[in-house]
């Protein structure tokens, strides 16, 4: 097997991290894979925001997790409330990671053509995704663990971080991504369904 399926199917989501910190110029690193990420008319949609600052990942952390239960505490779905109970507790939800990278894009305003905007939201989601698996990917073949963090995607809504981040209005945030040294050693990850292809058409 090659180095590069190898790095792919050892990369697992990392939520436990030691103290290190990162190195800038890896992290700079980072990024530039990120930018070599297919794009719809290599529009290269994406803007990134770091933060090593812990005092700060702690503070978005909380402010994520008071967002989520201001906009659904009062679910009644079962599942939804055993998410909702998670985001009382202590929970840092960047995992007290020592680099969070926000990738931000900017989304088209809507018009009359509602179509067309979801549309190109989409081309922008795609894009973001990728940029996000290269650095994820790049990042393990460093030995660096790596996590996306759903929970935090109401960030995007809170014009003071906007400010603080410097985010220009218009631009929607797409992936928030966690970096740093695995404190355990990376497991294996486990079986994948084979039976996947819809078709084969020869």
């Amino acid at each position: 097997m090659n180095e590069v399926f190898e790095n792919i199917y050892s990369r697992r989501s990392i939520r436990n991290y030691k103290p290190t910190d990162m190195p800038d110029d890896i992290i700079r690193e980072l990024i530039k894979a990120g930018t070599y990420a297919p794009s719809a008319m290599n529009g290269q949609p994406w803007r990134f925001a770091v933060i090593k600052d812990r005092e700060m990942i702690a503070r978005l952390s909380e402010r994520a997790k008071h967002l989520w239960l201001d906009q659904f505490g009062e679910n009644p779905d079962p599942d939804a409330q055993k998410v909702l109970n998670v985001l009382k507790t202590k929970l840092n939800i960047f995992y007290d990671a020592p680099v969070l990278v926000l990738i931000f894009a900017a989304a088209p305003a809507a018009s009359n053509q509602e179509s067309f905007a979801e549309a190109a939201n989409r081309m922008l989601q795609a894009g973001c995704a990728a940029a996000a698996e290269n650095m994820m990917l790049a990042a393990r073949s460093l030995g660096i663990g790596s996590c996306w963090i759903g929970f935090g995607m109401p960030l995007e809504s809170d014009r003071e971080i906007r400010r603080e981040l410097n985010v220009p209005e218009g631009y929607r945030l797409m992936a928030p991504l966690i970096f740093g040294y695995p404190a355990k050693e990376v497991q294996s990850a486990p079986p994948r369904n084979e039976d996947v292809v819809l078709k084969w058409i020869a």
